[in-house]
Parts: C-alpha cells; sequence; structure tokens
C-alpha cells in the first residue's frame, strides 16, 4: 500500500510539472487517511486550478495565504464561506420582499375622499358615495420586478362610523401606516368639528392599538421625531402624531372664491392645527390638474417610498403646500400668544360650527341604492323577494281557511 501510494504521488508531481508552462497553476490537493480498525486506506484527491496568488492549503490542514501560514483549518475556511453565502442570499431575499404601506382616509362626507383615491390610482370610474368603510389597492414595480402594494381604506360618513376604525388600524400596519384627514373647504361650518372629532377619534384608536405592544410606542415617537426634525427646527408646542398625518383640504376650486379674511382665517387655523399635531398640510381639487399632480406626488411618497416633495406655500391666496415641521407658530399667530382654545374660539365665532344629522348620511335603503348595483346580486335579491311575498300570500290563505273550521 506505501509503494502505491508513492507511485501516485511521483505520477501527480510530474503532471503538476508538466501543466506549470500554462497561464495558470495546478495543484493536486491530497488526503490520506489509514483506518486502523478496518485495515484498509482511505484516499480523496482532488485537483482544482486557480492562479498562484490564492490561498494554498497543506496537507497538514492549514492554510497559506502569499506564502505565510495561518492557523485556519480547512473547515474553518469552509465554515465561513457557508455564512457568507447564507448572509448574501439572505439580503438577496429581502430584496426581493415587496413594499407593503397602508394609507386610511377619513374626513368630512363628501369632501371628496373617493375622487382622491381615484386620481392616485388613475381610475376613471363614476365615484360613488363610500356608505360605511370600503378596501381598494395598488400596485407598483419597485426597484426589483417584484411589485409594491398600498393598502387604500377609506371611512365614509364623516365622524359616523369612527368605531370603524379598529378594522384597519391594527399592530400589524402600525409602522408602515399613513393617516389622510380631509376636510372640505367649501363648507367652513363643519371644518373645525370635523378636525376635532376626526384627530380626537383617531388618537384615541393609535394610542389603543401601539398600548398593546411593548416598546413599539417609543419606536413611534422616535420615528415622528426624526420626521419632522429632519429638515425644520421645531417649536416646543408641537407634539407630533404617533405616525404620519396629513391634512387635506379638498374642493379647493370652490374655496378660492371666499372672501379674503374668511380665506385668510381658515388657512391659519388650519396650519395650527397641523403645525400643533407634526402633520403636512395640503389643499386639492380634482378640477385642477397641477394640485391633482402634487396630490398624487404626496400620497405615491407615503404609499411606495417615492421621493418626498419639499414644496412650500403658505400664501392664503394660493394652495396651501406645507410639509410637516416647515410652518412655525410665529409665522402662524402673528406673534400673538394663541393656543388651541384661543383658535377654537376665533374659528367657531367667525364660522359657528354644524352637526350633521343621521338622516342626511344614510339612504332610507341602501339595497335599493342605485350607486350600489350589482346584477348578479339583484336578480338574485329579487328572485328571494317574490318566493317571500308567495310564501305570504300562501301563509294568509291558509290562516284563513283554519279561521271557517269548527273546532269545537
Amino acid at each position: 500500500m506505501t509503494r502505491s501510494a508513492g507511485m501516485s504521488s511521483t505520477s501527480s508531481s510530474r503532471a503538476g510539472s508538466s501543466r506549470a508552462s500554462s497561464s495558470k497553476e495546478a495543484t493536486t490537493i491530497r488526503v490520506e487517511s489509514i483506518s486502523s480498525r478496518a485495515g484498509s486506506n482511505t484516499r480523496v484527491n482532488s485537483s482544482t486550478s486557480r492562479p498562484s496568488n490564492m490561498a494554498k492549503v497543506s496537507t497538514e490542514g492549514t492554510v497559506s495565504v502569499g506564502g505565510a501560514s495561518s492557523n485556519i483549518s480547512v473547515w474553518d475556511v469552509a465554515v465561513m464561506e457557508s455564512r457568507r453565502r447564507r448572509t448574501e442570499g439572505s439580503s438577496l431575499e429581502l430584496d426581493k420582499l415587496p413594499r407593503e404601506a397602508t394609507l386610511l382616509i377619513v374626513g368630512t362626507r363628501s369632501a371628496g375622499k373617493t375622487t382622491l383615491i381615484q386620481r392616485f390610482l388613475d381610475r376613471e370610474d363614476v365615484p360613488r358615495q363610500t356608505l360605511a368603510l370600503e378596501y381598494t389597492y395598488g400596485r407598483k414595480t419597485g426597484k426589483t420586478m417584484v411589485k409594491d402594494v398600498c393598502h387604500l381604506w377609506e371611512l365614509g360618513g364623516g365622524a359616523l362610523f369612527t368605531p370603524l376604525l379598529s378594522t384597519p388600524l391594527t399592530t400589524r400596519v402600525m409602522t408602515s401606516l399613513t393617516l389622510l384627514l380631509m376636510v372640505d373647504l367649501s363648507r367652513p361650518h363643519t371644518i373645525w368639528s370635523d378636525l376635532e372629532t376626526l384627530l380626537s377619534s383617531l388618537k384615541l384608536q393609535v394610542n389603543k392599538v401601539v398600548a398593546t405592544v411593548p416598546g413599539l410606542r417609543d419606536s413611534l415617537q422616535e420615528a415622528a421625531k426624526k420626521r419632522i426634525h429632519s429638515h425644520h427646527q421645531v417649536d416646543q408646542e408641537v407634539t407630533p402624531f404617533l405616525v404620519p398625518l396629513v391634512i387635506i383640504g379638498g374642493k379647493y376650486d370652490i374655496f378660492k372664491d371666499l372672501e379674503p379674511e374668511g380665506k385668510k382665517l381658515i388657512c391659519r387655523a388650519l396650519r395650527f392645527v397641523t403645525h400643533t399635531h407634526g402633520a403636512s398640510l395640503h389643499f386639492f381639487s380634482a378640477k385642477d390638474a397641477g394640485l391633482v399632480k402634487k396630490t398624487k406626488e404626496l400620497l405615491s411618497h407615503y404609499a411606495f417610498g417615492t421621493t418626498e416633495s419639499r414644496s412650500l406655500a403658505q400664501d392664503y391666496n394660493q394652495p396651501l403646500i406645507i410639509p410637516a415641521g416647515s410652518d412655525s407658530l410665529a409665522t402662524i399667530n402673528m406673534n400673538d400668544e394663541l393656543n388651541l382654545d384661543s383658535w377654537r374660539h376665533l374659528y367657531t365665532t367667525r364660522f359657528p360650527q354644524e352637526n350633521e344629522e343621521r338622516s342626511s348620511v344614510l339612504p332610507e335603503d341602501p339595497s335599493r341604492d342605485p350607486t350600489y348595483a350589482e346584477p348578479d346580486v339583484d336578480n338574485l335579491r329579487t328572485q328571494k323577494d317574490e318566493e317571500l311575498e308567495r310564501i305570504r300570500r300562501e301563509v294568509g290563505r291558509n290562516t284563513g281557511r283554519w279561521a271557517e273550521l269548527d273546532l269545537s
């Protein structure tokens, strides 16, 4: 057995010397183990071609690089290589995962929430009244071929259906959630009441959800501070909302024709509420192509992570566009000492607030409303109504017959 091993070694040496003249050096790695228990020899040969400056593995199990030896064994090298490949594979898998975001839109009834969603998704459907809570989604191809997903929830009925907020507001979406609160600029007599009611409901539900996960509040607060402090020095009176908040003023095309002093008061009041909540303020009109484009860019930033526009417009004679943290109380209050109570008094004195009745929100019979027509469902409903009417007539006839029977 020893003589055979020596012959194999000589043969390998000759083969190596014959290949030395080529551009690459060939090296034969031979591992021989002799098992005393089995009384046999096990011989494993492995030949690899590599440049001469790569690491050489000796038969003693050590690694030499550039002539210098190291105590790292072959197994250590194999383990490190395996870990490196697993790490690279994990990062590639993460890159392939789609980005998911959730947008929840609430606001004044008939302020244009559905129209806003359709413009964002480039849909041409005729907007219809949102009865309670509706869901849709949008997709966009990201950095890879995987499509990013945006979940869109719309709460209809103004502040009437706020108990339904528990459906879209869950712990799973808190870190990727953006709240959009839309008011109707053409109805100043509902703006303040809608703002206070909806902000209070949103804050209550978000705090309730965050309280169920230890450490979630701290991480959201830290993210909120970075969000509004990234570009500007923010006033100490600001208490950032735990999740990104955008206040949208709808129907600007009607609002722009209001008398100047009224517009100025409304704009300043909205700026104060927005700024103190660490939110963004954005005016919108479906009839203004420029505002539609800017609003789509705003929603795309929160939905798909596109670059955020840092446009700034604070003149009340123009549509307001104020990113979070871009405003200041000095410019809003005009050096007056005004707090939330002061602004509430100023606004409600000029524009007394109105409360919507429930009857003005819900149709008498939503199932018969042509806005929600569904041919298949409606045909089945008509069939069932006819069957029910037939059963009623039969029961009525049988009741008359039983009454005529003399059971005495």
